[in-house]
């Protein structure tokens, strides 16, 4: 999401509710990409994702944890702190969906001077009154061939939160001997993931509806001839691996899947959407076909056939969208 390097880091540490995961990139004798995928669950409690307020519990295990799926470290050493082996690693870090405030911004104009871009956006989150700015960090991106009809538009995806939530993140993340050099969202990055899975133009040329199901939330965009015109993301406020073939969880995904295109249908009444993208760790027969029948859509789905088919394959414990993350992240 944002960078402050160029390059990308060769290893990614997804943060999620129930789990972390971890990857990195390995080249073998004949100059292949390889990654390597482990995962570590978490106790309830130890990652609570919020914009606002500190995320991680329980500092010490969790850095156990870290250190235990990463090799960054050796046995604890007599003040109980982690000890540290070989010279930190530049990382990439992913955050689950609701650990951040994302939306899309809709601008008639937009400056080409960055601070002023950045005054302009801040502006109007404190109109919109869509997150509370003091102390705030917000990112932005801004996608090209931003034409709409005979009229130039401007679509803004932007990202907040608080600089004592990623701070903590940050600190963690040190503290094992990784620094953090790009951090993103999970969804997002999901997306990019997929996104390569269509080939390298493919993708523009089609209206999509993505839904994600991780981290105990619904994360879904739509992607129209490659602008991303619409975010949003709503806690399920369950468990939501294992229990997707219960009725009423389907039902919950699929009323919000169907606010989502409604409120994006008023906003776009002339756009058609007949594609959908899910990303979720179980496959769904049930919920395809009912996105098929109520809200007519063709489904494919993202997974880890999706990713192996282009030659990217992983080792290690990698059967869930935690592990498929964190590959992304590296990828």
């Amino acid at each position: 999401m944002w960078e402050w390097v160029n390059s990308r880091p060769q290893y990614c540490l997804k943060f999620g509710i129930d789990s972390i995961a971890w990857a990195e990139t390995e080249w073998n004798w004949r100059g292949y990409r390889r990654h390597r995928c482990i995962i570590s669950a978490l106790s309830n409690g130890m990652v609570k994702p919020s914009p606002i307020v500190e995320n991680l519990s329980q500092l010490p295990e969790l850095a156990k944890r870290i250190l235990s799926i990463t090799g960054s470290g050796s046995d604890d050493n007599i003040t109980g702190a982690p000890a540290l082996s070989g010279p930190p690693r530049r990382i990439t870090v992913l955050l689950p969906d609701t650990a951040v405030r994302a939306t899309v911004l809709y601008l008639e104009q937009l400056p080409s001077r960055r601070e002023d871009r950045e005054a302009l956006i801040r502006w109007r989150l404190g109109q919109e009154q869509l997150f509370p700015l003091n102390g705030a960090k917000i990112m932005s991106h801004v996608p090209h061939n931003q034409w709409c009809g005979s009229q130039r538009a401007f679509t803004v995806l932007t990202v907040a939160i608080q600089e004592s939530v990623l701070r903590q993140y940050e600190a963690l993340c040190e503290s094992v001997g990784l620094i953090p050099h790009d951090v993103g969202i999970t969804s997002l990055r999901l997306f990019n993931l997929w996104r390569r899975t269509s080939g390298r133009s493919d993708w523009k040329r089609r209206d999509v509806f993505w839904v994600s199901i991780s981290d105990h939330a619904l994360t879904t965009m739509i992607c129209q001839r490659g602008r991303l015109l619409f975010y949003r993301c709503k806690l399920l406020g369950t468990k939501t691996d294992g229990v997707l073939a219960a009725t009423d969880m389907l039902n919950k995904i699929l009323e919000e899947c169907g606010a989502s295109l409604a409120f994006y249908r008023q906003q776009y009444p002339s756009a058609i959407i007949k594609e959908a993208v899910i990303c979720a760790d179980e496959d769904m027969p049930v919920l395809k076909e009912r996105m098929k029948a109520e809200l007519l859509l063709s489904v494919e789905q993202l997974g880890w056939e999706s990713v192996e088919a282009l030659g990217r394959v992983a080792k290690g414990s990698h059967g869930g969208m935690a592990s498929l993350a964190a590959m992304a992240g590296v990828a």
